[in-house]
């Protein structure tokens, strides 16, 4: 995913077209073109030719219902939201590609108002782009609203955090992409402990933390702790579960949602740090300690 390229091959026009689409498709699978243009101030047809060349490019997927209507494709989510952030002065120059997973895609960039940073795409539930165009029905999935509300809920679990527990400092959200500090460190797995007894204390001390702040991380384990001489950091939040102050509809049921997550993310590091290095504790003891 060759962003940079990308994004210098677009015009201002396209610009806005994309810009409409994503406008509507809170409310639209496939957004129709005539919303597009009323927003983006361009007659349907030209709308229609630069949707076309979009589909080309693989930024859209374009569909003809009772409609001719459009909608993201991950790149074309991802390209949109970096021009926000472009948009609004969050980011100067993009960089590298630092990482590619199921659910994300991450890049280093250089801002002028936070220095070295990272961009993290978020991806979520985003099919390919043969498999958009070919689907038929998409009955009540939106696959670029639930990518959107992924790096959402990271991005507020970021801020929630920061300052509290060990986590990147988030700079900024649009779209699927969220901007943050650089970590210079690398996962749990990758590095050999020598003191893997106070690190596995570290880590609980923090999970306590990030439970007294009402967020369970929901995806723990060792591929998402990244350990450095300077100490330790959680990543990944999209799946976490973010518990409100006071009762409301829906609370209960996401407690117990939270109370099931927590207690898997520390058999995970239990798990993890028994067979890696043989250390044991009972899982009841930890998770009393950590809901003290």
């Amino acid at each position: 995913m060759d962003l940079a390229s990308l994004y210098s091959k677009m015009s201002k026009q396209k610009w806005k077209v994309l810009d409409g689409i994503f406008a509507h498709m809170w409310d639209y699978e496939f957004v129709p073109s005539e919303l597009i243009a009323k927003r983006a101030n361009m007659s349907p047809e030209k709308v229609e030719a630069i949707l076309k060349a979009l589909s080309d490019e693989r930024l859209v997927v374009n569909k003809q219902l009772a409609y001719f209507g459009s909608t993201f494709t991950f790149i074309g989510l991802s390209l949109y939201s970096l021009w926000r952030l472009v948009k609004r002065n969050h980011v100067s120059m993009l960089g590298k590609l630092m990482g590619e997973g199921k659910e994300s895609v991450v890049y280093n960039c250089y801002s002028e108002k936070y220095g070295e940073a990272v961009i993290k795409f978020h991806r979520v539930g985003y099919p390919s782009f043969k498999k958009v165009r070919e689907k038929r029905d998409y009955g009540t999935l939106h696959f670029t609203v639930l990518t959107v509300r992924s790096a959402r809920n990271e991005y507020k679990a970021l801020r929630r955090l920061y300052g509290f527990v060990s986590v990147p400092r988030p700079h900024a959200w649009e779209g699927n992409a969220i901007l943050m500090e650089l970590i210079d460190a690398k996962e749990l797995f990758r590095v050999r402990l020598t003191n893997p007894e106070d690190v596995l204390e570290i880590i609980i001390d923090e999970v306590r933390k990030m439970y007294s702040r009402g967020v369970v991380h929901g995806d723990l384990s060792q591929y998402n702790i990244l350990v450095s001489e300077e100490g330790i950091w959680f990543i990944d939040f999209p799946q976490c579960v973010l518990l409100e102050e006071g009762e409301g509809e829906g609370e209960s049921e996401k407690e117990d949602e939270a109370e099931e997550l927590l207690r898997r993310d520390v058999e995970n590091i239990l798990n993890y740090f028994k067979r890696a290095y043989g250390i044991e504790k009972d899982i009841n003891t930890v998770l009393e300690y950590i809901k003290k």
